[in-house]
């Protein structure tokens, strides 16, 4: 049975905590079997996507949106963050994030982070919106 959560708010930082806070609901509630390894991954994951869109992507302008799509079906949990900024250049920085050299940089480390917590990572062309895949296992 799918199940899916969206939410838009306004880009203002404390927003970031309330809405992690909906989020996190969600998933226990639809996934009540979740491990505790996977909600503190979802938990990280969402919190610096949730940043990173409002701070980098709409610059902190409270007359931009995030625009957040969470889907849980059987095992797998989707998800897609957007804001409304101009992008980035997202291949250079998935190319910069894989490179042994880079590991300890500042620029990159939260997306670092994304990338080895979850199971498929993607972004739309622009490079302002994310979108994951985690699969989601029950305590074993």
């Amino acid at each position: 049975m799918e199940q899916k959560l969206e939410l838009r708010f306004a880009s203002e930082i404390y927003h970031v905590k309330q809405i992690l806070s909906q989020v996190l609901t969600f998933i226990k509630t639809s996934v009540p079997e979740l491990s505790a390894e996977d909600y503190m991954d979802l938990r990280l994951v969402f919190s610096e996507l949730l940043y990173n869109a409002v701070v980098h992507g709409n610059k902190s302008d409270i007359t931009k949106n995030v625009h957040l799509i969470v889907e849980i079906s059987d095992d797998m949990l989707f998800a897609s963050i957007a804001d409304e900024g101009v992008g980035f250049d997202y291949l250079r920085l998935l190319a910069h994030i894989r490179e042994e050299d880079n590991l300890m940089s500042e620029g990159g480390r939260g997306i670092r982070l994304v990338y080895s917590l979850t199971d498929k990572l993607a972004f739309n062309v622009t490079g302002n919106a994310i979108h994951f895949y985690k699969k989601v296992a029950p305590h074993g």
